[in-house]
């Protein structure tokens, strides 16, 4: 990335912040406006933002987008809401998600013949998960029931693991000069899911005790212990890394022990807005990077195949997969489409497209990568035009059958980007 691409992207984000607040009321996501921009300041437009050929700058700042990210979904969640109202996230997770990817693959099938099975498997996988938060005013609005919200928020943290590990699995099936051998895959398993979460877990409560003691005996500013959980999050993905486990599910796992070890209401516990604004900048410009080189070449090139494919995923297998999955839940039928038609594709989406890229030595990787980025852009455009027709439809759902948790009537402030809450009710429970 030469100094001309870091000056436009710095002006860039300039320019975004002094018209955040307005783009936030028109429930534009500010990822689709930094994609449009990309377009037309990068190799397709006025060129003023390169990107090197071989999309090695890209791919760490993608990495360090959805570590932060996922590291940030997990330290934010409310366990003890996940736990008492995790009814529907556990139906959207362990029946969703598995009727998300077989549906997908089924799609990748028929409409992209050129695909074998396991190359299918990959890319829906790869187009599967979900990032409630890039049009993050709907977690805000209260006219969506609460535990709507909560359930589309808690989903997306926990969705880029699922299907990493799917995509893992499948994409090393695919891979030409694979090793069948029992051995090596129970290995494989093993080293994914739960190599990466244990030592998630114990870099987690480490982390969470070191900032803990310090900030209690007055050795830590709160500016500083902000960036120590921001550091945390970076170290558990390079462990995972080195350990040929998976980075990823070592940045949630050890956010969840972050979570776990300062309850909501502890006043020590350090405040996330850097970590939040880290993952969100570094997000803003991994999607300007990405409309700068890749969004008009994949779009120019793609057949109606791709196209039929990614409109397929994002909207007729996300809706009949989350209606088998809350079938029986008491949440009225409005709520039911609105949460499957807010399932938008981000961050987590690119980065398992790049890993399809790098790590795999398949035939159709091009195929793949294409559908990937079609899918994306169809996301950002398609579900921010459509979120004040999803709040209608929210709004004549909210007589729902099943009765709803007593808290869920009481005045309060929304929950902030994947169930973190608002600075005004940090401040009161964290002084």
């Amino acid at each position: 990335m030469d100094h001309q691409t870091v000056l436009v992207l710095t002006i860039l984000v300039l320019c975004y912040a002094v018209v955040s607040g307005l783009v936030r009321r028109c429930y534009l996501a500010p990822a689709l406006i930094f994609v449009a921009i990309g377009m037309a300041l990068g190799r397709d437009g006025l060129d003023w933002v390169k990107v090197e050929a071989n999309t090695a700058g890209f791919t760490v700042m993608a990495q360090l987008a959805l570590t932060v990210i996922l590291f940030n979904q997990a330290a934010t969640l409310d366990l003890r809401k996940v736990v008492r109202r995790g009814h529907l996230t556990l139906r959207l997770l362990t029946i969703g998600i598995p009727v998300t990817i077989a549906l997908g693959t089924l799609a990748a099938v028929v409409i992209l013949p050129a695909l074998q099975f396991w190359e299918a498997v990959c890319l829906a996988a790869v187009v599967a998960p979900t990032e409630v938060a890039l049009i993050d005013a709907l977690l805000e609005d209260t006219r969506i029931p609460e535990r709507v919200r909560h359930a589309l928020s808690a989903e997306s943290g926990f969705y880029d693991g699922f299907a990493l590990a799917v995509l893992l699995g499948a994409l090393a099936l695919a891979s030409e000069q694979t090793d069948h051998a029992v051995a090596r895959w129970a290995w494989f398993a093993v080293r994914t899911e739960l190599v990466s979460v244990a030592v998630g877990v114990v870099i987690g409560l480490i982390g969470a005790t070191a900032i803990s003691r310090s900030g209690a005996r007055g050795w830590v500013s709160d500016t500083w212990a902000q960036l120590a959980t921001l550091a945390l999050a970076l170290v558990c993905f390079s462990v995972g890394e080195r350990l040929h486990a998976s980075g990823f599910v070592t940045a949630f796992a050890g956010g969840l022990a972050y979570a776990i070890w300062y309850p909501k209401d502890a006043v020590e516990a350090p405040k996330t807005q850097v970590l939040d604004a880290a993952g969100q900048l570094l997000e803003l410009l991994v999607f300007a990077l990405f409309g700068a080189f890749a969004v008009v070449s994949a779009w120019r090139d793609a057949g109606w195949r791709v196209v039929s494919f990614a409109l397929i995923a994002l909207i007729g297998v996300r809706i009949v997969a989350v209606t088998v999955a809350l079938l029986g839940s008491g949440l009225s039928w409005p709520n039911v489409m609105f949460i499957g038609w807010f399932g938008p594709r981000g961050i987590g989406t690119v980065v398992l497209g790049l890993l399809v890229l790098q790590r795999g030595e398949i035939h159709e990787h091009a195929l793949i990568i294409q559908a990937v980025v079609v899918t994306v852009t169809a996301s950002l455009a398609i579900h921010s035009l459509t979120v004040p027709v999803g709040i209608r439809l929210c709004q004549r759902g909210k007589t729902d059958s099943s009765p709803a948790p007593p808290e869920a009537d009481q005045p309060r402030r929304a929950e902030h980007r994947h169930g973190q809450p608002s600075i005004d009710e940090k401040g009161a429970t964290q002084g």
